[in-house]
C-alpha cells in the first residue's frame, strides 16, 4: 500500500512539474485596434432639364413633331452623374409604356454628348459651357438610332464603356455627362403617323467597369 502511494506521488510530481516547464516559456500579445472594412458603391443618378440649363426633374418631351428633310426637334437633355465610389460602364434603352404612334425606322433619335467637362460637381453643372452643333460634330460625333436600335436592353447603341467615379478620379469623385437628345420624323412619314402619340421610359443600367459578367454593346457616346 505504501508502495502504490508512492507511485501516486511520483507520478503527480512528474505531471506537476512539465505543467511548470510549459508554462515557463516567455509569451507576449499586441492588439491592433479600430481596423475595419468598408465597401464602395454604384450610384448612376439621372436628371432630365427641358434646356441645357434647365431646371432638372422635367421630362423628354416634343409637341407637333411633322415630317421633315433634315430638321431635329430637341426633345431635352439628360444628365448623368456618377455619385458612387466606382467607375461605371452604362447603356441607356426605351421602353413604350403606351400611345398609338408608330415607332419604326421613320421615327429617329440623335443623342449627343454637348458637355466640354468631363468632371464636375452637381452644383457646378450651370457653370458648363454647351459648345455647338459643329463643336459637337468634331469633338463628340452624335449617334443617329432608330427606335430599334435603343429598345432593347440586350442590344441597345446608346452606351458607355467608362464614366469616372473616385477610383478613376481622385479630386473629382462627381463625374458628369450632359446629352443632347433630338428628334425627327422622316420625311417619308405619311397621313398614318398624323395625330399620334406615345409615351416612353428611358431606362439606364450601369455597372462597374470591371464587370467581366456584363458588356456594353458599343461606346457611342
Amino acid at each position: 500500500m505504501k508502495a502504490y502511494l508512492l507511485s501516486v506521488l511520483l507520478v503527480g510530481l512528474a505531471l506537476g512539474g512539465m505543467g511548470l516547464g510549459t508554462f515557463a516559456w516567455f509569451t507576449d500579445q499586441e492588439i491592433v485596434e479600430a481596423n475595419a472594412i468598408q465597401t464602395g458603391n454604384a450610384d448612376l443618378s439621372v436628371k432630365i432639364a427641358k434646356d441645357y440649363f434647365g431646371v432638372h426633374e422635367s421630362t423628354l418631351k416634343v409637341t407637333n413633331l411633322v415630317p421633315s428633310t433634315n430638321t431635329w426637334t430637341t426633345m431635352g437633355y439628360i444628365h448623368l452623374l456618377n455619385e458612387g465610389t466606382v467607375p461605371l460602364k452604362w447603356k441607356g434603352y426605351f421602353v413604350k409604356t403606351g400611345g398609338d404612334l408608330v415607332t419604326d425606322g421613320k421615327l429617329q433619335f440623335r443623342i449627343s454628348k454637348v458637355s466640354l467637362l468631363n468632371s464636375m460637381s452637381e452644383s457646378d453643372v450651370a457653370a458648363d459651357v454647351e459648345i455647338s452643333d459643329a463643336g459637337t460634330e468634331s469633338l463628340f460625333p452624335s449617334g443617329v438610332y432608330t427606335w430599334a436600335q435603343l429598345s432593347n436592353a440586350d442590344t441597345t447603341l446608346l452606351t458607355s464603356d467608362n464614366f469616372g467615379g473616385t477610383m478613376g478620379s481622385i479630386d473629382n469623385p462627381l463625374f458628369t455627362r450632359i446629352l443632347k437628345v433630338e428628334v425627327k420624323l422622316d420625311e417619308n412619314a405619311g397621313n398614318v403617323y398624323a395625330n399620334k402619340g406615345a409615351e416612353f421610359k428611358v431606362i439606364f443600367d450601369a455597372t462597374q467597369t470591371d464587370n467581366p459578367g456584363w458588356a456594353q454593346t458599343s461606346p457611342a457616346v
